[in-house]
């Protein structure tokens, strides 16, 4: 028996290698053939949201269990060495990912890169951006020169 006859046997017994781990190893029944087969995974559904001024949560999906990790930046990279910000890695194998980016600095645009890792496989997915919220200390200082300016005069008016 040939290692082509071994998986073209599991494909017509409806295996479905997709649903298998990154890397499947199947053997025959006297375990005398054994083949290595690749799945490709791929990331899907990235996105930032609970975006504030000062943290964003990060989240994503793959198809195959993997481990998790976000680099990002305030500008633009290739490679996701060059970001200088990143989670550490999460090691807890799982499908669907998630890491809360904080201490981030109010209104500056950030781009995002995330990474899943299986054994020897590493996806790296494309860049995205995402942007914080302005700082509360702006409604903060808003509200204050309001009060100063508008309610506080007409306050004092009113007690005399």
């Amino acid at each position: 028996m040939t290692v082509n006859r071994t998986v073209k046997r599991m494909l017509s017994a409806g295996i479905a290698l997709a649903s298998l781990a990154t890397l499947v190893t199947l053997a025959s029944v006297n375990a005398d053939i054994v083949c290595t087969v690749s799945v490709a995974l791929t990331i899907s559904d990235v996105s930032a949201t609970k975006i504030s001024h000062n943290h964003a949560t990060i989240s994503w999906r793959i198809d195959g269990k993997t481990t998790s990790q976000v680099f990002y930046d305030t500008i633009s990279h290739d490679s996701i060495r060059d970001y200088a910000y990143s989670t550490a890695e999460r090691k807890a194998l799982a499908e669907r990912h998630k890491a809360i980016l904080d201490k981030l600095s109010p209104s500056t645009t950030y781009y995002y890169r995330v990474r899943s890792a299986a054994g020897s496989t590493e996806l790296i997915s494309d860049e995205y951006t995402f942007a914080t919220l302005s700082s509360p200390r702006g409604l903060t200082a808003w509200l204050s020169n309001l009060f100063r300016e508008y309610v506080f005069p007409f306050y004092l008016s009113w007690l005399w």
